[in-house]
């Protein structure tokens, strides 16, 4: 009976041992946590929570409304750097060595639940790897980070949001930061991620704002929904805005997929590598108004941009579809501004690059664009555009099939641009333009049917009926129901656009099918003085 009592007092006795251990360990944990990111010199932030629960025999701990402020922000007296308040932080599996020997909190899992982030303005710009990654890295170590249901935003001087995004549910795992990683572009180390988010809302500065349902992202995909770039002012008030020449862009796309992306760091270089990228639904509208100064300085053509790249992109095709395209160009407010546009727009471009990460290949392929669409919503528009990204003379060709085009249909160019409506019937139109950096050539071919020209007063309502009838005089009604050829030739103005050289062409190659000769050498010499008054201007603004 002796020995039992003596077996049951040793057991209680070390029970009881135990628990004050465990509680005395515990009491020494939660102390030991947040001293030491008080006692971090280096760690610029005030840390404070409600509770926090400790659990040793799983190794975790529970912490609950955690508030994060800058250190400097009390003594300042007004809201600066970043703010954080946080629903509950749970850690899985601590290494309580590391925690009693190193000061270190070390982690194998941190789990954060509905964190609420707010960057305040501050004079100093925010830098990643300074404000969100040192600071942590001599206490926090962790291989797996969790957020869930996150919100962030980012505010200007006027605290109104430059950067705001939702619901926010984020994945990285096998984390490592250290000294080496420190000094790389990406200071974090890991194996990969997960990011989803709604509500995305980014202030691009003074015109545009950019909008986004949801973003879907990990280090091998990427999937954005309802993407928007709308300007801020109108068009008058952006016209009013500008020294010089600027279009304005009004762009959405339903939904943005890189099903297979692969990007990083190699040796301090950017590199973006997919092998397909899918716009579907996209709605873009480009305006331009006449009323600014001409902005004389040269304009790269495509070739010579994507050769310009700083980074290494290697996209092996991008599919547009379901697309609408406008371009919009207006002399003057008085006057509706004249439209072109092409629906029901599908494009495959294939081999898009920069020369960044390709320097040793002697060969690269051509870039390629095949487009299918309908220009002014009923005529069939198929366009083939190639070009060599390598080749400094930008050479490209550009082969275009139009067909079934009521004159009619052109109206919303011709009246507002050259104070003319169109009657009659086009069955076709097909060209071949070779062009380079400042010379292009090549056929043009045109079958059109009645074919008449109404000349309008200044007014752009009334019809001038001498001066048209004049023109129809000299017009060339029809084209005996067969492709009428000619051979064109353009020289580029360097300050204008590749799309600008292409309408120069088409231009051209219309006068000199549906005009007499002798009409089209007069209007040649005019274009010509034109032309060479342009080239000055452009030599001189270079």
């Amino acid at each position: 009976m002796k020995l039992l009592r003596k077996i049951v007092i040793i057991l209680l006795s070390f029970f009881l041992l135990i628990a004050i251990a465990s509680f005395g360990l515990s009491w020494y944990v939660s102390e030991k946590l947040p001293s030491i990111l008080r006692g971090e010199k280096d760690f610029p932030y005030n840390v404070s929570y409600a509770n926090l629960d400790i659990d040793l025999l799983s190794g975790s701990f529970t912490i609950q409304n955690t508030y994060l402020a800058p250190k400097d922000s009390l003594n300042q007296g007004i809201q600066t750097g970043a703010f954080g308040k946080i629903e509950r932080i749970e850690v899985n599996n601590f290494s309580l060595w590391a925690l009693l020997c190193k000061n270190q909190i070390a982690v194998s899992e941190v789990i954060i639940i509905k964190p609420d982030v707010t960057l305040f303005f501050r004079k100093e710009k925010y830098d990643p790897q300074k404000d969100f990654v040192k600071p942590f890295e001599n206490t926090i170590s962790t291989g797996k980070l969790v957020i869930k249901n996150g919100e962030f935003k980012m505010l200007d001087s006027l605290q109104k949001p430059s950067v705001k995004v939702a619901n926010i549910s984020f994945e990285l795992t096998n984390i490592k930061v250290d000294s080496t990683t420190l000094k790389k572009d990406i200071p974090v180390r890991y194996r990969d991620y997960a990011l989803k988010c709604d509500s995305l809302f980014f202030d691009m500065g003074k015109h545009y704002t950019i909008t986004a349902n949801k973003l879907s992202t990990t280090d091998s995909k990427l999937s954005l929904e309802n993407f928007r770039m709308t300007p801020k002012q109108s068009r008058e008030q952006f016209t009013r805005m500008q020294p010089k020449e600027l279009d304005q862009f009004n762009l959405s796309t339903k939904k943005i997929s890189i099903p297979n992306l692969d990007w990083g760091y190699f040796r301090d270089t950017l590199y973006v590598h997919t092998p397909k990228i899918t716009l579907d639904g996209i709605y873009a509208n480009i305006y331009r108004s006449k009323e600014p100064a001409d902005d004389y300085t040269r304009k790269k053509l495509y070739s010579e941009m994507l050769r310009s790249l700083k980074f290494d992109l290697d996209v092996k095709q991008l599919d547009i579809k379901n697309t609408s395209i406008e371009y919009e160009e207006q002399l003057t407010f008085s006057k509706p501004a004249a439209k072109v546009s092409f629906s029901k727009f599908d494009a495959k471009i294939k081999n898009i690059y920069s020369l960044t990460g390709h320097n040793n290949q002697k060969k690269l392929p051509a870039t390629v664009l095949d487009v299918k669409c309908l220009f002014m919503k009923s005529s069939p528009l198929r366009v083939t555009w190639s070009f060599n990204i390598p080749d400094k003379s930008d050479a490209f060709t550009i082969m275009g099939h139009l067909q079934n085009i009521d004159a009619q249909k052109t109206d919303a160019i011709t009246m507002p641009l050259m104070n003319a409506r169109t009657d009659g019937h086009i069955k076709e139109v097909k060209f071949t333009f070779n062009g380079n950096l400042r010379h292009g050539s090549g056929p043009f071919a045109i079958n059109y049917d009645d074919l008449k020209v109404d000349i309008l007063k200044k007014d752009g309502k009334k019809e001038n009926k001498l001066v048209s009838t004049i023109a129809n005089t000299i017009v060339k009604n029809d084209s005996d129901d067969k492709l009428k050829e000619t051979h064109v030739e353009v020289d580029r103005i360097q300050h204008k656009s590749v799309f600008n050289f292409l309408w120069r062409f088409t231009e051209q190659g219309l006068k000199q099918s549906v005009l007499p000769k002798t009409v089209v050498n007069i209007a040649n010499n005019k274009k010509e003085k034109k032309d060479e008054k342009e080239k000055a201007k452009t030599k001189g603004k270079k």
